[in-house]
């Protein structure tokens, strides 16, 4: 009887979910590697008895595929806990546009019981997501509307290392639609922003696409050309901060207030190094890429900070604030 319930239970477990399907005798495979030592009779037996009581469906076709019916509810032993149900809840929540579509269809039923077992409220755990908040100290704009369609297409050809073509519509091209087959190599997430890194064509440079601009997507039955040495990570740095210039700027910032604090707190960059100037103000000497986040978050600071060096960012900052000044001063067209 026990021996029985065992193989039973891993043969439940074993199952895929629809459409993905599995032949008695590649089950037996899987149950023998197990050290379940079962004939396949006893397999076919088991499968029949087994969808008397749960949601399983064969195909009609021989020999048989197995899998569980399409919307069947997670069984799991032992039931989930609130430590398992908040991961699932924080996963469905803040990493849905990142996870391919076949994955999160996997996880919906992962996703329908931790929604449960949050909404019983049993456990202080699940109340942690009351609890807790990330918040951006910059303005946080909507994302922008996704075609799931799309993004399931881009996903598959990420996964599977195969060429989409795309139509794709460029802001730099006045927003006239194009197309073309592209090699997904990555995805990058920025301001709520998702962009596809990819190739384009037969061009071996890398560029970056954002996803809500893509018109269409078709998957080809062509496999993706990888750039030789590429990383993502040295990409991203190089192309997603908007490089102004190759080489790093040794900035000098004079800062006042608590901004010196918070940045005693979170370093620019390493090797950063502050100095008390007098009662007001605090240098800051470290060394930085140059590129336009820079810029911004220079510009953002306003009258409490004021570069030093080098020379040419401090002039091209105060032409910056001379027009922003400008401009505020003067009437606005009417």
């Amino acid at each position: 009887m026990i021996d029985t319930l065992l193989r039973q239970w891993t043969l439940l477990r074993l199952l895929p979910r629809h459409p993905r399907r599995l032949e008695p005798a590649r089950l037996k495979d899987k149950l023998d590697a197990m050290g379940i030592a079962v004939t396949l009779r006893t397999v076919q037996r088991d499968l029949n008895a087994l969808a008397a009581v749960f949601p399983l469906e064969a195909s009609a076709g021989k020999p048989q595929g197995w899998c569980w019916c399409q919307g069947a509810r997670q069984l799991d032993l032992p039931s989930m806990d609130p430590h398992a149900a908040l991961t699932f809840h924080l996963v469905e929540q803040h990493l849905r546009t990142l996870l391919p579509p076949a994955t999160l269809a996997d996880l919906a039923p992962w996703f329908e019981a931790a929604r449960g077992v949050v909404a019983a409220g049993t456990s202080r755990v699940t109340q942690w997501r009351q609890k807790v908040r990330v918040v951006s100290r910059t303005l946080t704009k909507l994302p922008p509307a996704i075609d799931p369609a799309i993004q399931a297409s881009l996903y598959e050809g990420l996964l599977l290392d195969r060429q989409v073509e795309v139509t794709y519509r460029a802001l730099t091209t006045g927003g006239e639609a194009k197309t073309y087959p592209v090699h997904p190599l990555g995805l990058v997430v920025m301001e709520q922003v998702v962009y596809l890194v990819c190739t384009l064509r037969d061009y071996p440079d890398p560029r970056f696409l954002a996803i809500h601009r893509i018109d269409a997507a078709r998957l080809l039955d062509v496999p993706v050309q990888r750039p030789t040495g590429f990383d993502i990570d040295a990409f991203i740095a190089r192309e997603f901060g908007i490089r102004r210039g190759d080489e790093a700027l040794k900035l000098v910032l004079w800062v006042r207030g608590t901004l010196a604090a918070y940045l005693k707190e979170t370093p620019i960059a390493k090797g950063q190094k502050l100095q008390p100037r007098d009662g007001e103000w605090t240098e800051v000497r470290v060394k930085v890429a140059d590129t336009q986040q820079l810029r911004n978050w220079l510009l953002s600071l306003g009258a409490q900070a004021v570069v030093v060096a080098p020379a040419r960012l401090r002039e091209e900052l105060r032409e910056e604030l001379r027009q922003a000044a400008a401009r505020y001063e003067g009437s606005m067209p009417s």
